[in-house]
C-alpha cells in the first residue's frame, strides 16, 4: 500500500484526495492507498473527510507525514518554503515530495532544505476553479488536465516514476518542463489573464459610477471578471513568486494597450479591423485544436520536451531530456 500525504486541504488538496479514493486500485497505476489529510484549519481536515478526500486525518504535521511515501504539498505557495523546511526534519530516508504550486522555480530552489535521502519532484496540475476550498472540490478536476512535471537533476527516476503515476492516477497528463520555462509560460496564459481580471473589477468598482455601471455590466463583464473570485492568498503569493514572468508579460500588455489606444484616437480603421481579425483566428485555431477545453481553463498542448522550442526569448537553463 502507498501511503500519500496532502499538506493543506483546499480546493486542489481535496480535489486530489477525492480523485485518489475514487480510482479503482486495479486499474491506477500507483495500485492501492491510502491517504492522510491535515491542514493547520482542522476544520479543512474535518471537511476534507466530509467529502471522502482522506482516508485519516492528521492532527499534526508530523503525524500526516509519518511512514509516508509520498507527501503532497497544496498549500498556498508562499507557505510551501516553511512546510519543506518543518518536512526537512520529519520524513523518513526514501520519501518523495511533491508540491501544486501555481509557480515552480522559486519552490524548487525551496527544496534545496529537504534532505539528500527525500526527493523532490515539483507539479502543476493546470485545472482549477475561482472557488475555493473542500465545498468546491471535484474529483473529476484533473480529467484530462495537463500536470506540469519539474524535476530536479538529483530526483532518482524511482521518484519521477511515483509522482508521475500519481498525475495517471487522478486522470491527468504529465508535461515535463523546465521550472523557468513554466514560470515564463504559465506568466502569460494562466497569472496575467488572472491579473487583467482583477484590474477590470478594480478600476470599474473604484469608479463614482460604479453604481450605474454595475446595473449594465452582463455577460462580457461576468465572463472577463470571473477569475477576480479566486483565493486572495493564492494570487498573492503567484504574484510574489513569479516577478519576472510577470512583468514581461505586463509590459508587453501595457505596450499593446498604448499602441491600441493610439490606433483608436487616430481613427485607424485598417489597424483595428486587422487587429481584431487576427485575434477571433487565433483564439478559435486554439478553441479548435483543444475542443474537450473547460472554461477558463489553461493548458499546454501536448508535445515532447526535446520538441518544444523557446519561443518567447528567455534564456533557459538545460531542459531534462
Amino acid at each position: 500500500m502507498i501511503r500519500i500525504a496532502i499538506i493543506g486541504m483546499g480546493l486542489i488538496g481535496v480535489s486530489l484526495g477525492m480523485a485518489l479514493r475514487s480510482a479503482d486500485p486495479k486499474d491506477a497505476p500507483l495500485g492501492e492507498i491510502e491517504v492522510i489529510g491535515w491542514d493547520r484549519d482542522q476544520r479543512a481536515v474535518k471537511a476534507a473527510r466530509g467529502r471522502l478526500a482522506i482516508d485519516k486525518a492528521a492532527h499534526t504535521l508530523a503525524e500526516a507525514v509519518r511512514d509516508a511515501h509520498l507527501v503532497v504539498v497544496a498549500t498556498p505557495v508562499q507557505a510551501v518554503r516553511e512546510i519543506f523546511a518543518q518536512l526537512a526534519t520529519m520524513l523518513p530516508a526514501g520519501a518523495i515530495v511533491t508540491d501544486v504550486a501555481s509557480t515552480k522555480a522559486e519552490v524548487a530552489r525551496w527544496s534545496a532544505v529537504l534532505p539528500p535521502e527525500v526527493a523532490y519532484v515539483g507539479g502543476h496540475p493546470m485545472a482549477g476553479k475561482e472557488q475555493a476550498g473542500a465545498a468546491a472540490a471535484d474529483p473529476d478536476l484533473f480529467q484530462g488536465a495537463i500536470y506540469c512535471l519539474t524535476v530536479g537533476r538529483d530526483a532518482p527516476q524511482t521518484a519521477v516514476d511515483v509522482v508521475e503515476a500519481l498525475v495517471r492516477t487522478v486522470g491527468a497528463k504529465p508535461y515535463y518542463i523546465d521550472p523557468e520555462e513554466h514560470d515564463a509560460y504559465v506568466a502569460g496564459i494562466s497569472h496575467l489573464p488572472m491579473l487583467l481580471s482583477v484590474g477590470l473589477v478594480e478600476i470599474t468598482g473604484r469608479s463614482p459610477a460604479w453604481k450605474e455601471l454595475a446595473a449594465l455590466a452582463a455577460t462580457g463583464f461576468r465572463d472577463v471578471s470571473r477569475l477576480a473570485s479566486g483565493d486572495p492568498a493564492m494570487h498573492r503569493d503567484i504574484l510574489l513568486t513569479n516577478r519576472a514572468g510577470l512583468s514581461r508579460w505586463i509590459d508587453e500588455m501595457v505596450g499593446f494597450l498604448l499602441e491600441t489606444r493610439a490606433q483608436i484616437e487616430q481613427g485607424d480603421t485598417a489597424a483595428i479591423e486587422a487587429l481584431l481579425q487576427r485575434a477571433r483566428q487565433q483564439r478559435n485555431g486554439w478553441l479548435e485544436a483543444r475542443p474537450n477545453l473547460r472554461p477558463g481553463e489553461a493548458a499546454f498542448a501536448q508535445h515532447t520536451e526535446v520538441e518544444r522550442p523557446n519561443l518567447l526569448g528567455f534564456k533557459l537553463p538545460n531542459q531534462r531530456k
